[in-house]
């Protein structure tokens, strides 16, 4: 699976370590890029032209919440369907707007709580990395 991280924002300090370093470990299994995106009008627009082609998942706390087994689910399933690029998509201060959550793919939560960016990109490349190190056989993970 290769997966593209965009977030609203430039994340630094222990987020910008902690993310790189989740980054850095899942290069041994999968491929992952992340690509940050100046706040403004025309974020949702880049996002979503960028993403063309990916598997585009709105991350927002509206959207399904599932657990780390279904997530694993769902990313096989989308394989076995020919598709193996996700695009994740982590917004800003105020979100995304419904018409951005609409064009996506899917919408999916990391929880009900609302996370700043930086501990989003934070959570969700922990997620990727616990996924794409259990599906490789790794003990990372754990029941």
């Amino acid at each position: 699976m290769i997966h593209r991280v965009y977030s609203v924002g430039r994340p630094s300090g222990w987020s910008k370590e902690a993310g790189d370093e989740y980054c850095k470990r899942i290069s041994r299994f999968a491929k992952v890029e992340s690509h940050f995106l100046k706040e403004g009008p025309m974020v949702e627009k880049e996002m979503l032209e960028k993403s063309q082609g990916w598997w585009s998942i709105c991350l927002d706390p509206s959207g399904v919440g599932l657990s780390t087994e279904d997530w694993r689910k769902e990313w096989e399933k989308l394989e076995r369907g020919g598709r193996t690029g996700l695009a994740w998509m982590i917004g800003g201060a105020d979100g995304f707007s419904e018409g951005f959550r609409k064009s996506c793919d899917s919408v999916r939560s990391l929880g009900p709580q609302t996370l700043s960016h930086d501990l989003a990109r934070v959570v969700l490349v922990e997620q990727i990395y616990r996924l794409e190190s259990w599906r490789a056989g790794h003990p990372y993970h754990r029941k």
